[in-house]
C-alpha cells in the first residue's frame, strides 16, 4: 500500500481500529480556501471544524501514507483526527530513528518492511523465560536509542487554554443558532432578550470552560508522578529520573510502600499490591516473579501476577536471599495500564445519546415546518408594500421562533438538578447525560459477593476426608489434627504481614484466623529449621516453631489464584520432612478434576450439592506429595501443570456468606416494576441459585433449568464427521417448590415443559457453557440469554459478553458490582453503578458511596424523573415558540407586530425562569411498571405537541374574530415607516392577551407529576412562578396600568366586560388544555390506547419477538434432552483449549454421575438454610429425592440424625 494513496487500517480488530489516509499540503488548494473565509467571514472554518474531511480535502492533496505530511485518522465510531507525521531530522542514522506521529497520546512508527504505521507498545516478549535474560539490565547507549524509540515514561495531561475551550464550545450548531438569533435580534434593536441569551450562552460556556480545566487540572495533578528510580545500567545499580525508564530497563524496588512509575514484570522475590486505583478492588493482592519457564507463553493480561501496574502502590517487597527485589520496565508512559485509563478518560468511547440525536432530528424537522411560515410572511410584506430591508428583517426574524434558543441551556439545568439529588443519596455521576439512560433500563444484571451478598464470609466448617469417605464436618476449624487438610488451610494463600497486620483476600485471612495459625516471612539472615530461607513460615499460635520444630511449615512457591484457572496453589515443605507437599485449594469441581478418583467420595456430587443447595459458598482443598529426590531449586522451576495434578482429594471448606439486609426489599422493589434482574457471578452454580431464591430472583413457584454444554469430538471413523455442541437442559432441585415434585422423571419433565410453557422458568449456567454457546451458536445464545437469570463461574470477560448480548436483543442494560472483574461489564453497560469508591468508578458512570443495591431504584427513578422533565421541557420550548409564532403570523395580516416590550415579558418575564427550574421538581418515591416513553419522536409527545398548538391558534382565532365583532372596533392602519413600531391596536391587544396565558398553560400541563416525578405542587419554588406569572397575565389582561399598556404596546376597550371575556376566554383555555393534556392525553392516550396499540402492531424489539417465538414453541426447552450443533469452521486454539477443559470436566462429572447412581439416593434430615454451621442441629426435617436419568424409581433411604456422619 506504500506506493498508492489506498486506506490502511491500523489497530486491526480492537476497539481503537482506524483507518489512516495520507495527505500532502497543497499550496493552491489553501490559498483558495482561506479566500473563501475571509469571503464568507469566517463563517467556512465552521463546517472544516466540525469535519475533518472537509478540512483536508480543501486544505491538502491526497497521497500514499510512505509520502504524506499528515494522515486522516477515522476510528470505527467515525470520529476524526489529523495528525502531523515527523520524519527523522538526522539523516545519517536512518536506522536508529523513525517516522512516526501520535494519535490519543500513543506513538505509531513508520515501518518499512511492511509499508504501514505500527504501535508502539512495550517490550515485545511472548516467553515467560525471557525476561530473565534481562537480568543484567541495559547498556547506556542501546537505553539512549530505546528513549528515542519509546518517549519519555511520562503521563502528562496538557490544560488546554481558555480561548481553545471557548472556540470548541462556540462551534456547536446551537452556540451558532443562538449567534445567528442574537445577531438577527440585535439588527431589530430588541436588544433585551438577546443579551439575555447572550449572558446565559456566556454563563453555560464560561462554567463548561471552568469546570473542564478544573477537571484538566486535576487530573493531570492526580496522573502525574514523578519519582527517582534506582535501576542496573552497565551492570552497575544508578538512580535516574523515572521519566528516564524505558521497556527493557531493570529496576530495584524498594522495602517501604511506594507508588510504580511504569508497568513492569516481576523477576525475583514478591511484592504485596494495592491495586485500587486501577480496579477498585482494595484487597491487597500479592505480585510472583514470572516463571522461568521456556515453554510458558506470557500475556500480559493472563500473567497479571507477575505484573506490577502503573499507578498501583507496592505496600511491601521483600526477597528470600536478601537481594534487592529486581522487575524488568515492560510498557512505559501512556502505554502502561494507567495510562489506557487516564487514555479512556481523555479520549472516552462516544455514546450513542439517542435523545440528543432526535433533538437535532426535531430541530430539522422545524425548520422544514418553517418553510410555509417564511413563505407566508414575505408574500403578505410584500403585498404590504414594506420596505425591502424590512421585509427581510422579519423574514430572518421567523427564522428565529423555530428552535428555543433557551434550549441547551434548559437540558444542562435538568441534568444538573438530576445529578445534584443523587449526590445527596450518595451516588455520583460522571457523566450527566448517562442519567436519561437509567429512565429506560429494563434489566439489570448484580454480581453476587460484595454486591448482593456481604463481603465477608462466616467459617461454618470443614468437611474432613478421610480414606475416601467424607467424614463428620468439624465447626472449629482449630480442632482439626495437622492434617494436610489443615496444613493447606494455613499454608494456601496469598497473606503477608505488614507493620505486624495480616494482609491479604478476606476469605484468605477468615481461614487463617480461624485456624489459629501464626505467619513468619524470615530475613536472609534469620535463622531457620529448613536447608534454605523461605519466603514464608506458618506455624500453630500455641507453639513456637524455634522450640517445636515439627510444626513448621514453610511456603517454599505460590501461585496467587487467577479467576481463569479457578484454583490457586503452594508448595510446602513441613520441617523434618524430606519432600516437597503441594496444596491446592479452588472450585470444588475443579479440583476433583485435578484429583486421583480414589481419593475422591463416591457421593461428592450429592455431598456438594448439599450444601450449595443450601446457599453456602464451597471450597474444594487438594494435596500431593512430591517426590523425594526433588530438591529445593528444582521444584521452583518445575511448571504449574505438573504440580497441580494428581491430588488426593482432602475435604471442603463450607463458608456461609448472608444476604446483605436491603437486597431483598430492593429486588422486590425492581420486580414489581417488570424489571428483569440477572446474576453474574464467579461463584458456583448451585449457590448462585440457592441465593437467587432466597433474595428473591427466582419466585417460589418458579422451576430453574440447569443448562451444559460441551463439544463432543468428531468420530474419525465416520467420513466428513465434525466437532459438535452438545447442550443438555434438566430441572435444577432448590428448596422450595422443586422439592415436592416427588414424581418419575418422565412425569418430571411432562410437568416442567408445562410450566415452561407457561413462561415461569429460569435458565441457569456456568460460564464455561455460555462461552460455547457463545462460539458456536448465536440463535440459542440468544434464546438462553433471554431466559437467564443466573449466570455463575463467569470470568470477567463472560460478563462483558453477557451485557452485549442483552444489549443486541434490545435491553436497555443496567450493571451494579464492586469488584476488579465487573469493571469491563460496568463500562459496557447502558448504566453501570460501581459500589467501589475507589478509582475503578472511572470504569462507570455511576459510584454509590452506599455500599448496597439500594442506589439501582434511586438510579432509575432519578433517570425516569430527567426522562420525563426533558420531554416536558422539550415540549413546552417547543410550544412556546410555535404558539408565539402563530400570535405573531396573526399580527402579520394586517401589518402589525408585538413591541419590543410585549417580547420582553413574553421572552423574559414569563418563559426564561420556568423551563431553567423545570427539572427541580423531584423524583417520584415510588417505582411503577412503565417506564417513561424513550423517544421525544414517538406518537405520544408529537401528538401532544400538535394538538395544544391546534387548540392554542383556535382560541386566538376566537379572540380575534370576537374583536372584529365589537361595533367600537377601530381596524389597525398599517404605516410602512413604522413597520417596527407599529401603533397600539384592539386586534393586536386581544391575541397578545390570550397569548400570554398559553405560557402559563403550558407551564403548568408540561411539567410531569406521577409516576415519575412528584406532583406539581411538591416544588415549591416552581410553583410560586406559576403563580405569579399567572397573576401577571390575568392583571396585564383585565386591566393594565397605563404605563404598563404602554410598555407591552396595549390598547384598551372602552368597556372592562370585553376584558373580562377575553379572560374568560384564557380560563375556559386553561380548563380545555389542562383536561386535554391530563385527563385524555396523559390519561386515556398513555394508560389505554397506546398499549392497545402496541399490542396490536406486535413486538417491537428483538427480546419481544423472540419472547413471543419461544412462547409459541412448546417444544424448548428440551428438559431432560440433549440439543446437538456442528461446530464452526474456523474453531481456533483458544477455543480448543475451552474445550478440552469443558470436555474433561464434564467426564469427571459424569463418572461421579455414574458413580453416584449405584447407590440408593437418600433422604437427607439435615437442613442448613438457616443454620449458622454445618453441624447445626435442624430446626425440622425436609425431606427431598434425588431424579437420576433413565428409567425413574422412587427409592427410599434412611433418615441421618445430628449425631450421624450425614454422608
Amino acid at each position: 500500500m506504500g506506493n498508492g494513496d489506498e486506506e490502511q487500517k491500523i489497530n486491526v480488530g480492537s476497539d481503537d481500529e482506524m483507518t489512516i489516509v495520507g495527505f500532502r499540503r497543497s499550496y493552491p488548494k489553501t490559498i483558495l480556501t482561506w479566500f473563501g473565509v475571509f469571503l464568507t467571514a469566517g463563517f467556512l472554518l465552521i463546517p472544516m471544524s466540525w469535519k475533518k474531511t472537509i478540512l483536508m480535502k480543501l486544505t491538502h492533496t491526497r497521497c500514499s501514507i510512505e509520502d504524506a505530511e499528515k494522515v486522516l485518522l477515522i476510528d470505527i465510531y467515525e470520529q476524526q483526527f489529523v495528525e502531523i507525521i515527523v520524519r527523522p531530522s538526522n539523516k545519517t542514522l536512518p536506522s536508529k530513528q523513525h517516522t512516526y506521529f501520535y494519535n490519543k497520546k500513543i506513538k505509531y512508527i513508520w515501518d518499512p518492511q511492511h509499508s504501514k504505521f505500527v504501535k508502539v507498545e512495550g517490550l515485545e516478549i511472548r516467553n515467560c523465560a525471557n525476561f530473565h535474560s534481562l537480568l543484567d539490565g541495559l547498556h547506556t547507549t542501546e537505553a539512549v536509542f530505546k528513549l528515542q524509540h519509546y518517549g519519555k515514561n511520562s503521563i502528562f495531561i496538557e490544560v488546554q487554554p481558555i480561548c481553545k475551550l471557548v472556540l470548541n464550545e462556540i462551534k456547536s450548531p446551537f452556540y451558532i443558532y443562538q449567534m445567528f438569533i442574537v445577531t438577527v435580534w440585535m439588527v431589530q434593536v430588541y436588544y433585551q432578550f438577546a443579551l439575555c441569551i447572550v449572558f446565559l450562552s456566556m454563563m453555560s460556556i464560561t462554567a463548561t470552560v471552568w469546570e473542564t480545566r478544573k477537571q484538566s487540572k486535576a487530573l493531570r495533578d492526580a496522573v502525574h508522578t514523578e519519582a527517582i528510580v534506582t535501576l542496573l545500567r552497565d551492570g552497575k545499580e544508578v538512580q535516574k529520573p523515572s521519566e528516564d525508564l524505558v521497556p527493557g530497563d531493570v529496576i530495584l524496588l524498594p522495602q517501604s510502600q511506594f507508588i510504580m512509575v511504569c508497568d513492569a514484570v516481576l523477576l525475583s522475590g514478591d511484592c504485596v499490591v494495592n491495586e485500587s486505583m486501577l480496579t477498585g478492588e482494595s484487597t491487597p493482592i500479592t505480585k510472583v516473579p514470572v516463571p522461568n519457564d521456556p515453554n510458558t507463553r506470557f500475556n500480559a493480561n493472563n500473567n497479571k501476577r507477575n505484573v506490577l501496574f502503573c499507578g498501583t502502590q507496592v505496600m511491601n517487597s521483600r526477597s528470600i536471599d536478601g537481594t534487592p527485589v529486581k522487575a524488568v520496565v515492560y510498557r512505559t508512559g501512556f502505554a502502561t495500564s494507567k495510562g489506557e485509563l487516564v487514555r479512556a478518560i481523555l479520549f472516552p468511547k462516544p455514546i450513542n445519546f439517542k435523545l440528543y440525536s432526535e433533538l437535532f432530528k426535531c430541530m430539522v424537522l422545524f425548520f422544514v415546518i418553517g418553510i410555509p411560515p417564511v413563505i407566508y410572511t414575505t408574500i403578505i410584506w410584500i403585498q404590504l408594500e414594506a420596505y425591502t430591508v424590512d421585509v427581510i428583517i422579519i423574514v430572518v426574524d421567523v427564522l428565529t421562533f423555530l428552535v428555543p434558543p433557551v434550549l441547551p441551556a434548559v437540558l444542562t439545568s435538568i441534568n444538573a438538578h438530576a445529578q445534584r439529588r443523587l449526590r445527596k443519596h450518595g451516588i455520583y455521576c460522571l457523566n450527566s447525560r448517562y442519567i436519561n439512560f437509567c429512565g429506560g433500563l429494563d434489566v439489570v444484571c448484580f454480581d453476587k459477593t460484595g454486591t448482593l451478598t456481604e463481603d465477608c464470609l462466616d467459617i461454618s466448617g470443614v468437611v474432613p476426608i478421610d480414606d475416601g469417605r467424607f467424614e463428620r464436618a468439624v465447626k472449629h476449624l482449630n480442632h482439626l489434627p495437622n492434617s494436610p487438610l489443615m496444613k493447606a488451610m494455613a499454608t494456601c494463600h496469598s497473606l503477608t504481614k505488614v507493620d505486624g497486620k495480616l494482609l491479604g483476600h478476606t476469605l484468605d485471612v477468615k481461614i487463617f484466623e480461624a485456624i489459629g495459625w501464626n505467619l513468619e516471612e524470615p530475613s536472609f539472615d534469620d535463622q531457620v529449621p529448613f536447608e534454605k530461607v523461605p519466603p514464608r513460615i506458618v506455624y500453630p499460635k500455641s507453639t513456637d516453631f524455634s522450640h517445636q520444630p515439627a510444626s513448621a511449615v514453610a511456603v517454599v512457591r505460590q501461585f496467587p489464584f487467577e479467576s481463569l484457572l479457578r484454583r490457586m496453589s503452594v508448595v510446602a515443605k513441613s520441617q523434618g520432612s524430606n519432600h516437597f507437599e503441594v496444596f491446592l485449594k479452588g472450585a470444588p469441581e475443579l479440583v476433583c478434576s485435578l484429583s486421583r478418583s480414589d481419593t475422591v467420595p463416591e457421593n461428592f456430587k450429592d455431598v456438594l450439592e448439599f450444601y450449595t443447595r443450601q446457599g453456602f459458598r464451597v471450597i474444594g482443598v487438594g494435596s500431593r506429595h512430591l517426590d523425594p529426590q526433588i530438591t529445593w531449586d528444582e521444584v521452583l522451576k518445575m511448571p504449574r501443570e505438573e504440580l497441580e495434578r494428581d491430588l488426593e482429594f482432602q475435604g471442603l471448606v463450607v463458608l456461609q456468606n448472608r444476604l446483605k439486609p436491603e437486597t431483598i426489599p430492593t429486588l422486590k422493589v425492581l420486580k414489581d416494576a417488570d424489571i428483569r434482574t440477572v446474576m453474574v457471578t464467579g461463584d458456583n452454580l448451585l449457590t448462585a441459585i440457592t441465593v437467587a431464591r432466597e433474595c428473591g430472583m427466582v419466585d417460589e413457584l418458579d422451576s430453574v433449568i440447569s443448562v451444559e454444554a460441551r463439544l463432543i469430538a468428531a468420530d474419525p471413523t465416520v467420513p466428513g464427521s465434525k466437532l459438535r455442541l452438545q447442550v443438555h437442559y434438566d430441572y435444577a432441585k432448590l428448596p422450595g417448590f422443586s422439592e415436592k415434585l416427588n414424581i418419575g422423571q418422565n412425569g418430571m419433565v411432562d410437568d416442567i415443559c408445562v410450566i415452561a410453557g407457561d413462561g415461569r422458568y429460569h435458565m441457569a449456567m456456568e460460564g464455561t457453557t455460555f462461552n460455547l454457546i457463545r462460539l458456536h451458536d448465536t440463535q440459542l445464545l440468544r434464546k438462553v440469554v433471554l431466559k437467564g437469570t443466573i449466570f455463575a463461574r463467569m470470568l470477567p470477560e463472560h460478563k462483558l459478553y453477557l451485557i452485549e448480548t442483552l444489549q443486541n436483543l434490545g435491553h436497555q442494560v443496567g450493571m451494579c458490582g464492586d469488584g476488579a472483574n465487573d469493571c469491563g461489564a460496568l463500562k459496557t453497560a447502558h448504566a453501570g453503578v460501581s459500589l467501589s469508591v475507589a478509582e475503578a468508578s472511572v470504569a462507570s458512570p455511576f459510584t454509590s458511596t452506599q455500599q448496597n443495591i439500594q442506589c439501582i431504584p434511586e438510579v432509575i427513578k432519578e433517570g425516569r424523573a430527567t426522562l420525563a422533565a426533558t420531554f416536558g421541557a422539550f415540549r413546552y420550548m417547543v410550544c412556546y415558540c410555535f404558539v408565539l409564532l402563530a400570535a405573531v403570523l396573526m399580527l402579520f395580516w394586517d401589518g402589525q407586530k408585538p413591541s419590543d416590550g410585549g417580547y420582553v415579558v413574553i421572552d423574559i418575564v414569563l418563559n426564561l425562569l420556568p423551563p431553567i427550574i423545570f427539572g427541580s421538581t423531584h423524583a417520584y418515591p415510588g417505582l411503577g411498571k412503565r417506564a417513561p416513553t424513550r423517544s421525544i419522536i414517538s406518537f405520544l409527545p408529537q401528538f401532544s405537541m400538535f394538538s395544544f398548538m391546534f387548540i392554542q391558534i383556535g382560541v386566538y382565532v376566537l379572540a380575534y374574530e370576537y374583536c372584529l365583532m365589537q361595533p367600537w372596533y377601530e381596524p389597525f392602519i398599517y404605516d410602512k415607516d413604522k413597520t417596527h413600531y407599529p401603533a397600539a391596536s384592539h386586534s393586536g391587544t386581544a391575541i397578545i392577551s390570550v397569548n400570554m396565558m398559553s405560557y402559563v398553560i403550558a407551564a403548568t400541563i408540561f411539567a410531569p407529576g406521577p409516576p415519575y416525578r412528584k406532583n406539581f405542587f411538591s416544588n415549591k419554588l416552581y410553583t410560586i412562578v406559576i403563580i405569579l406569572e399567572f397573576l401577571l397575565v390575568s392583571y396585564l389582561t383585565i386591566y393594565p396600568a397605563d404605563s404598563f399598556a404602554s410598555f407591552i404596546n396595549f390598547k384598551r376597550a372602552p368597556f372592562i366586560e370585553y376584558h373580562m371575556i377575553l379572560y374568560a376566554l384564557s380560563l375556559g383555555n386553561f380548563i380545555i388544555s389542562f383536561l386535554w393534556e391530563v385527563f385524555f392525553i396523559q390519561g386515556f392516550l398513555f394508560e389505554y390506547v397506546v398499549p392497545a396499540l402496541r399490542r396490536l402492531k406486535g413486538p417491537i424489539h428483538k427480546f419481544e419477538k423472540l419472547e413471543l417465538e419461544l412462547a409459541s414453541n412448546v417444544k424448548w426447552p428440551p428438559v431432560g434432552r440433549y440439543e446437538i450443533t456442528n461446530v464452526r469452521d474456523d474453531f481456533n486454539d483458544e477455543d480448543a483449549d475451552i474445550a478440552i477443559s469443558s470436555r474433561r470436566s464434564s467426564r469427571r462429572h459424569e463418572w461421579m454421575r455414574r458413580s453416584s447412581e449405584l447407590r440408593h439416593s437418600m433422604l437427607v434430615g439435615l437442613k442448613l438454610a438457616k443454620a449458622d454451621s454445618v453441624e447445626e442441629e435442624p430446626e425440622e426435617t425436609v425431606s427431598f429425592v434425588t431424579f437420576r436419568e433413565g428409567r425413574s424409581r422412587v427409592r427410599t433411604g434412611t433418615s441421618i440424625n445430628s449425631d450421624q456422619n450425614f454422608v
